[in-house]
């Protein structure tokens, strides 16, 4: 069988990357929908109790929160991040260090964020010029998203902590319970004891609360995330960590100015009416993020281990899928909001809808589509450690809005300044695209330079295993790799994957649940190689003392005899086994 044959049989095929994806996203997808309740529900019941004004001041101060929630986004995607790649490595004591130092940034930046957003929620409120009214309508509504940002700076650090362990069922819990909670408290606060826009702000405060607790709880009990051995701060550590999350901050950043500025162009341009509409444009984008969010952070544990792994054709395989998944869903919510644009009117108390608000509306979701696309680039760059290019494209991307919003409001109707999103959006989905075909062609330019390193990439089912190992001596005999390392690395491949289907069977003895294995063999020289082999059956907890007379056999005697070193953690419900020959 030559290589090309042997390449066809067994090659990566996706299909377990996949199947995780059909089992994250739809609980993330069911989370968003929670978050959505809750960011949503204020908008929605102080509209109808209180009126457009009421409304317009809870999207007025939208961007404020945006911008106090940076250091959150800091914390959250560097932590989960750094953790993750970590794991991919498959280093027990990086992934040691780094849940020492999370935690400690995690309550440093908690404390930041509480005296921070004191003076820029003063300074941002002030610039926007409002009357006296909706100045204290403002202010009453940021009182409780003030009491509780530490609180959401830990809670959003969980939520991806959550993630990255595969948790995704008690995180879509967790969501329920704040966002009906919520929905509960506003209710009563601004309903039945009619508190206004303070009731709603108080509501949130309240479940955030809630929701602190419950995970904080939870990672400490039931995880390792809190974990660790006594590490000290250190500034190095500290700027591996943070640097992760950089292009995610910067983008929040970007956005929470775009947010302020473009507020206030539409102000001019609308009237007071123009907090109205804005605030249904973000609801329904927020419904569009449902499904945008939930692709993205359903994939974004399976591409931080690929990464990690320095698994780069299953990462290739993974973003595609992404983005397939991504451009569909997104599609789905752009057709559904231009048809049935007031609907989304009447659901915020809005009966006579403002002059231009349907069009306005309508060319505001022309954007989702590239949104989707642009999330799902900047998740793959910060992973890929890209972190100087994704801020930059975030900086000068981003940063347009506003320009381009102003130039449209000088130029043409009100209702086409909602445009801008989509051609800021466009600008960003060129470059993020330039940049990712230019990772493509740097890892197979790296591939053919390197000639002491041939890597061969698998998919396989266990039944092939035996087979699968013949084509593996067979490619490695046609690169001149020494039969020695050949011959063990497919020995080791056949243990691996038979030992997975026997513990699958010993758990499903009736119904034989099924197995796929992906495999990279990495060759280093003509005597060295790294097996990965990643599989979704059952834990085998090949390293745990504890289990060993429970579950190992003569497979992994074996695999100890041969190998120079094996390292095994089970992660995102997979057995990930590192083995070096």
């Amino acid at each position: 069988m030559n290589e090309l044959d042997i390449l066809k049989r067994y090659r990566r095929d996706g299909g377990l990357t996949l199947r995780k994806l059909s089992e994250y996203i739809p609980a993330m997808i069911m989370t968003n929908l929670s978050v959505l309740l809750l960011m949503s529900v204020d908008g929605l019941v102080v509209g109808n109790y209180c009126g457009s004004d009421a409304l317009s001041s809870v999207n007025i101060f939208y961007p404020v929160s945006l911008m106090t929630g940076t250091l959150s986004v800091l914390a959250a995607s560097g932590i989960a991040t750094s953790i993750s790649t970590a794991m991919g490595m498959n280093d027990p004591d990086k992934i040691d260090r780094i849940r020492g130092i999370s935690l400690r940034i995690m309550i440093i930046l908690a404390a930041a964020v509480g005296v921070l957003q004191i003076p820029v929620v003063w300074l941002m409120i002030r610039s926007y010029g409002l009357s006296d009214e909706m100045y204290v309508l403002t202010w009453q509504y940021a009182i409780g998203l003030m009491v509780c940002a530490p609180l959401s700076l830990i809670s959003n650090v969980g939520t991806y902590q959550l993630q990255i362990s595969g948790r995704m069922k008690v995180l879509m819990w967790l969501s329920v319970m704040e966002g009906l909670s919520n929905l509960a408290f506003d209710l009563v606060f601004v309903g039945a004891l009619h508190m206004g826009v303070a009731g709603a702000g108080a509501g949130t405060a309240c479940a955030n609360l809630l929701r602190c607790s419950a995970t904080v709880f939870y990672l400490n009990r039931y995880t390792d995330m809190y974990r660790s051995s006594g590490y000290r701060l250190k500034a190095a550590d500290v700027k591996e960590v943070l640097g992760c999350g950089g292009p995610d901050t910067t983008y929040s950043l970007v956005v929470a100015f775009q947010s302020f500025f473009f507020m206030q162009i539409i102000l001019n341009a609308f009237g007071p009416e123009g907090g109205a509409i804005k605030g249904v444009c973000a609801f329904c984008f927020s419904i569009a993020n449902v499904l945008i969010s939930g692709v993205v952070e359903g994939t974004r544990p399976v591409v931080g281990l690929l990464s990690g792994a320095d698994d780069k054709k299953g990462l290739s395989i993974v973003m595609k899928q992404g983005l397939v998944l991504n451009a569909m869903t997104a599609l789905m919510a752009t057709l559904v909001v231009w048809f049935f644009p007031g609907i989304f009117f009447a659901l915020h108390g809005i009966r006579e809808i403002p002059d231009a608000g349907i069009m306005s509306l309508r060319l505001f979701s022309l954007y989702f589509v590239f949104r989707g696309f642009d999330y799902m680039m900047r998740m793959y760059l910060s992973n890929r450690k890209d972190s100087g290019y994704a801020v930059a494209l975030t900086l000068v991307g981003n940063g347009t809005l506003p320009v381009f919003a102003f130039i449209i409001s000088r130029m043409a109707a009100p209702p086409l300044i909602f445009l801008s999103y989509l051609l800021t959006e466009l600008l960003v989905f060129a470059l993020s695209m330039r940049r990712y075909r230019w990772w493509l062609a740097k890892d197979r330019k790296e591939q053919l330079d390197n000639e002491e390193e041939v890597v061969l990439y698998m998919t396989m089912r266990p039944e092939d295993a035996v087979e699968a190992s013949r084509s593996l001596r067979a490619f490695a005999d046609e690169n001149g790799i020494d039969k020695r390392v050949a011959y063990r690395i497919a020995l080791c491949m056949e243990e691996m994957v038979a030992y997975a289907k026997e513990v699958n069977k010993s758990i499903f003895p009736i119904k034989n649940k099924p197995v796929n294995v992906e495999v990279m063999v990495k060759f280093i020289g003509k005597h060295d190689a790294i097996f990965t082999v990643l599989d979704d059956g059952e834990c085998i907890a090949l390293n745990k003392d504890e289990e060993q007379q429970k579950l190992i056999t003569s497979n992994y005697g074996i695999i100890k005899k041969v190998a120079k070193s094996v390292d095994y953690q089970y992660i995102l419900n997979l057995n990930y086994t590192k083995i070096t020959i």
